[in-house]
């Protein structure tokens, strides 16, 4: 038989399982379709893998929040600490004892609620939370396809669906404890908020919209910045009054404070410097400004060294969170001022390439293995995965330029927020984790035209 013939009998018959199973049924079938590659990959690949840094983090304060003791530091709390901190010129040996209490705003609060779930239900263990976290990477899937059907069709949700359930470096994030996991949500809910809000500005889409907003901004703090860009884009298109205009973007800014306030007031009245999402920039600054991130062989990457001395007070007081990121944030600010050309020219064309797989893609796919616990043969499937999204996501985005400008910007927005993101921190293949969701649903757009070229030319044979 002839192939297109062959191919276009496929396609008729995937579009009538569409019209007999129904869309929420094979969304259903996708959902466990990506639990079951999400389970298989942690029970054979990611279940005995030491917890990142991050994960750490995430899994010791979860079990400590469900304890009462609320956001607390846990490696202090639980391990305690010796530094030597230089005083005078000379290095005095600081000893933090085990037991020691401090609250903590190093990371956004959502992951570690969410994971205090599954502690308070008696999910402690780290296998037990990685399990829990399984499941927390499914609404991803669900998301994706709303988002499809909502911008052209079922078929077109089914297919977005698809990818983000076996798209790698999706759900390699899922049984690592990192707040990837997330993140994802939350990009792919703001997506969906957004494309709601843009088919009809009324004051309810406007408010859902901003809380959507804020919930993903206590994911990852930097998916804030999608709610103002996007908000601005789809209220300057539309043909109404400015008064309407400002009084819907102050109502979606307004219900996004709502949603963060109580963690914002918290860390205000927990701290001695000003917190608001987080106090983690300092130590990421710092750790990514430096000889060895500029000029050494971690070019556009961050060296831990980087942040020695650990930041304590003239006397080898303990600062505080906030006070400590303040101290190390000082220092990456300093460097940046001495290096400016540097870094525009070299370092961070360097880290953008570096989250883009255009600058050593190889050597960050190792780097990812030694600092978020990611498996080296699973992100080689995801980069090949990636070079397929990459180039298919790039023909939506001149498709839907020049017809859909409003639901590319909706839809593409994650790509120059996380770019963005990267030239400001370091460049990591994680961080591009936003900005996937971004790539899935291009993608699914490019592959739905090419399966309606094909059912045209079914109908015409």
């Amino acid at each position: 038989m002839n192939p297109i013939v062959t191919t276009v009998m496929e396609t008729k018959e995937k579009h009538d399982l569409i019209k007999r199973l129904g869309f929420n049924k094979i969304l259903l079938l996708i959902c466990l379709l990506g639990f079951f590659i999400r389970l298989l990959y942690f029970l054979l690949v990611a279940a005995d893998n030491q917890l990142s840094g991050d994960a750490s983090s995430y899994h010791l304060t979860a079990n400590i929040f469900a304890d009462g003791l609320g956001f607390t530091e846990p490696f202090r709390y639980l391990f305690g600490a010796i530094d030597s901190v230089p005083v005078e010129g000379e290095l005095i040996e600081v000893i933090t004892p085990i037991g020691h209490i401090e609250p903590t705003a190093g990371h956004p609060p959502m992951w570690t609620l969410l994971l205090s779930i599954g502690s308070f239900l008696g999910f402690t263990t780290v296998f037990q939370q990685q399990i829990f976290s399984i499941f927390l990477g499914i609404p991803s899937i669900i998301l994706a396809g709303l988002i499809g059907r909502k911008i052209v069709s079922e078929r077109l949700g089914l297919i977005t669906a698809s990818l983000t359930a076996t798209y790698a470096f999706i759900w390699i994030n899922d049984g690592l404890l990192m707040a990837e996991t997330c993140a994802i949500t939350g990009a792919m809910a703001s997506i969906l908020a957004a494309l709601v809000f843009a088919e009809n500005q009324n004051m309810k889409n406007a408010l859902i919209f901003g809380c959507v907003g804020g919930l993903a901004a206590l994911c990852r703090a930097e998916l804030l910045i999608y709610l103002p860009l996007v908000a601005a884009v789809i209220l300057f298109k539309e043909k109404i009054s400015w008064r309407t205009k400002i009084l819907r973007y102050l109502s979606i800014g307004l219900a996004a404070l709502i949603i963060i306030s109580p963690w914002v007031i918290r860390n205000l009245y927990s701290f001695e410097e000003n917190v608001f999402l987080s106090d983690g920039a300092g130590t990421v600054l710092v750790q990514a400004n430096c000889d060895s991130t500029y000029y050494g062989q971690n070019l556009g990457y961050w060296e831990l060294k980087c942040g020695e001395p650990p930041p304590y007070g003239e006397d080898g007081e303990l600062l505080d969170e906030s006070q400590r990121d303040i101290v190390v944030r000082e220092r990456a600010f300093d460097y940046i001022s001495e290096h400016k050309k540097r870094f525009i020219t070299v370092v961070a064309p360097a880290r953008i390439g570096r989250m883009w797989g255009a600058y050593k893609p190889i050597e960050q796919l190792r780097l990812d293995v030694l600092a978020d616990r990611r498996s080296f043969a699973i992100s080689l499937i995801g980069f090949g995965q990636y070079l397929l999204l990459l180039p298919l996501s790039l023909m939506a985005i001149l498709k839907l330029w020049k017809k859909q400008r409003e639901t590319l910007f909706i839809t593409a927005a994650w790509i120059p927020i996380v770019t963005f993101t990267a030239t400001l921190a370091f460049g990591n293949t994680r961080y591009r984790t936003a900005a996937e969701a971004s790539l899935v649903v291009l993608a699914a757009f490019s592959i739905d035209i090419f399966m309606k070229k094909i059912s045209e030319k079914s109908q015409s044979i």
